[in-house]
């Protein structure tokens, strides 16, 4: 699901959750979010916290099982790999 954001200059984005790469507090009340693909941090008038639970918020329901595979397939290679 999309999430709404509106940036310190009060212009409003729709964006991915799956897409944030980091969110960097600027300050007391500020929050600086990297979305992949763009060219440039947007800042936003709330604290990483609340941007962080609206992001989650917005997370596809049901990623837990296939990033737990994913992690699963990870450490199995890895295991592999390690026995030689």
């Amino acid at each position: 699901m999309l999430v709404k954001l509106i940036n310190h200059k009060g212009k409003t984005y729709y964006i991915n959750p799956m897409y944030v790469k980091s969110l960097e507090p600027k300050g007391e009340t500020q929050t600086a979010v990297e979305v992949s693909g763009w060219n440039m941090r947007m800042k936003v008038d709330m604290t990483p916290d609340a941007v962080a639970e609206l992001l989650n918020l917005g997370m596809p329901m049901g990623m837990e099982p296939i990033i737990a595979d994913l992690q699963q397939q990870r450490d199995a290679a890895a295991a592999a790999a390690a026995s030689g």
